[in-house]
């Protein structure tokens, strides 16, 4: 069980962390300009690298979170009950994308996204597995 929660302490950090360093990394660039994207790209190509890292290293790790609560309170894909550490891990998760969304509202926005749809995936794919 510790190492359970350790592991899902450190899960917890890089979704947070991830997404929130590549927030801070990506051009800030107006969206309409495509040449100060372009100018930005060239110039500085292992921060736009490391910002998009960061960023798939968040997004997956919220998708963990997410297919951990579907998967043990949906009473369609469960076959035992949930845990209660399950649940505070997943409200931990959901609560911090309250300051992400208050700083950076399309990145919070686009990662909850894409967690959620990453995370009903896997859902998907661990029922086929547990037939």
């Amino acid at each position: 069980m510790a190492v359970w929660v350790y592991i899902r302490i450190l899960l917890l950090v890089t979704a947070y962390g991830g997404v929130a360093a590549a927030a801070s990394l990506f051009p800030r660039s107006p969206i309409w300009e495509l040449s100060a994207f372009i100018g930005e790209v060239l110039f500085s190509p292992f921060k736009l690298l490391a910002a998009c890292l960061l960023f798939i290293a968040g997004f997956l790790a919220y998708s963990f979170f997410i297919r951990d609560l579907i998967s043990s309170y949906v009473p369609h894909y469960t076959k035992r009950p949930g845990k209660r550490p399950t649940l505070v891990f997943g409200c931990a998760a959901l609560v911090t994308f309250v300051p992400l969304f208050l700083s950076h509202r399309f990145l919070a926005c686009f990662a909850l996204f894409l967690a959620l749809w990453y995370g009903i995936m896997d859902v998907g794919f661990m029922r086929k597995r547990w037939k």
